[in-house]
């Protein structure tokens, strides 16, 4: 169920594959910066990472949905940690450090985030390039009612 509603999500918020070159982005140790809509998934977690139905702990996470995906290389001469390049990126887990950041987390809600990335290591990383988000601002919230969108104007200034 909950992999039918990922891809439902996966098919609103991301565009047919144009003919374009992607945008190159860089991981870490370099601030990067992308805007695109959020979506809280649930995902299968621990023991075995494949069914919440068969008995595997739910894990709801953000992530950053793209409008058009990017490619992701190495900074030059840096290694850091496991990072490798990635193509045709156009989902990206969100790494959020306070209950400030996690408000303005709302499905719909479209971002601009600053921070830096790096590549999936554990199992709890559900998306192959992650983000650390250092700066969140909410450019404008949306509802989903009926598959029709809605906009709200943002009240606060980030």
């Amino acid at each position: 169920m909950w992999f039918i509603r990922f891809i439902i999500l996966l098919l609103f918020f991301i565009p047919p594959i144009s003919l374009a070159k992607n945008k190159i982005i860089y991981f870490e140790p370099k601030i990067t910066e992308l805007s695109g809509a959020i979506a809280i998934l649930t995902v299968p977690g621990p023991p075995n990472y494949l069914s919440i139905k068969d008995g595997d702990e739910a894990e709801t996470g953000a992530y950053l949905v793209l409008k058009k995906p990017v490619d992701v290389k190495l900074v030059s001469k840096v290694q850091m940690s496991n990072d490798e390049p990635e193509s045709n990126i156009s989902i990206i887990q969100l790494v959020l450090e306070n209950d400030k950041d996690w408000k303005k987390m709302e499905n719909g809600n479209h971002v601009h985030i600053s921070g830096t990335l790096f590549h999936a290591m554990w199992a709890h990383h559900h998306t192959r390039v992650l983000l650390d988000a250092k700066k969140i601002q909410v450019t404008s919230k949306e509802k989903i009612v009926n598959n029709k969108v809605f906009l709200h104007e943002v009240y606060s200034k980030f």
